[in-house]
């Protein structure tokens, strides 16, 4: 925290800190789950089920997904700020989400769709620590460090209940929790300051 500022315990243990660490995890679950696992969800689609395919959807998805994605939402949020950057990203992400079985139908669908998710997971890596410099300030840095334990829970929580998901109704399932929880995200943040 910064000095004669607020302590680091008040902030992070305030419905702001909450709000945004939920607004991370409810966004950035889906992104991650996609990223770890559009290979093992191509591969058991007849259409879809090739190494080389899968591995240049992979490549297009690492750069004109996640990479073009940070920049793209990064100078996004400069221009027109962060919830008018986040909602889009997150109703984006979660219709993506909700279509990914149906958009797995070709692979020009799924290499699209694959894109975008991944291009809105790094747009979710790029928003917040800048949000968190316009909400917190000088102690902006100190609590985006512990804001980002959101991604981690993400990373660990998303294969755990995916896993789960997939047992009760497969991956029409799994993708339409995922979806849902981007549009928690959306909601929690347009009801936000």
């Amino acid at each position: 925290a910064a000095p004669g500022g607020p302590s680091l315990p008040s902030l992070v243990f305030a419905p702001k800190f909450a709000a945004m660490w939920l607004m991370i995890l409810g966004s950035a679950v889906g992104g991650l789950n996609v990223a770890g696992s559009y290979k093992t969800f191509g591969l058991k689609q007849p259409q879809l089920n090739s190494d080389s395919f899968l591995t240049v959807v992979g490549a297009l998805s690492a750069i004109f997904g996640n990479a073009a994605g940070r920049f793209f939402f990064g100078a996004l949020s400069d221009a027109i700020g962060f919830k008018a950057s986040f909602v889009p990203l997150t109703l984006l992400q979660g219709t993506t989400l909700l279509s990914f079985p149906a958009l797995a139908a070709s692979r020009l669908t799924f290499l699209l769709a694959t894109v975008a998710m991944l291009f809105c997971m790094g747009g979710t890596f790029a928003l917040f620590p800048a949000q968190a410099m316009r909400v917190y300030g000088a102690s902006g840095a100190s609590v985006y460090s512990i804001m980002f334990t959101a991604f981690g829970s993400a990373a660990l929580l998303g294969p755990i209940a995916s896993n789960a998901l997939l047992q009760r109704g497969g991956y029409p399932l799994v993708f339409s929790v995922l979806g849902l929880c981007s549009f928690g995200s959306a909601a929690l943040t347009l009801a936000s300051q």
